[in-house]
């Protein structure tokens, strides 16, 4: 039986984990541009960019993690970097005092288990030059 790939998964979870910050990096830009240009962004729009941020790094460390295994453990590898991703995220949501309950949790497992297992298999699908 074969294993999971660590070095896959590890550098899936950190190019997940880069691309959030970058991309919560943009939206604080955006976030800032707006209010020195008098727009009220609010709540809204904020709870966006941390999703945004958030999904997306899960996207980018399945997507990784699928494309450096072969196409058979893609998806497989791709859920355990995006919950990998979500682990670490969870962890200083909770830490930082997160009334996250649960299931709320569980719930947010779930989704990024399933984003990661569809970009693993995405990333897992090489084109017609991989082939042998």
């Amino acid at each position: 039986m074969k294993s999971i790939n660590a070095v896959a998964v590890g550098l899936g979870a950190v190019a997940g984990l880069l691309s959030m910050v970058f991309a919560g990096l943009i939206g604080l830009a955006v976030l800032w541009l707006g209010a020195r240009a008098g727009i009220d962004t609010g709540d809204t729009i904020t709870w966006a960019v941390l999703a945004v941020a958030l999904f997306g790094g899960e996207h980018v460390a399945g997507y990784v993690a699928g494309r450096l295994v072969p196409p058979f453990f893609a998806r497989m590898h791709g859920a355990v970097a995006a919950l990998t991703v979500y682990a670490v995220v969870a962890t200083f949501s909770l830490v930082a005092g997160s009334p996250a309950g649960p299931l709320t949790l569980g719930g947010f497992a779930l989704v990024a288990a399933v984003i990661g297992h569809v970009a693993g298999a995405v990333g897992g699908r090489h084109g017609p030059s991989d082939q042998t």
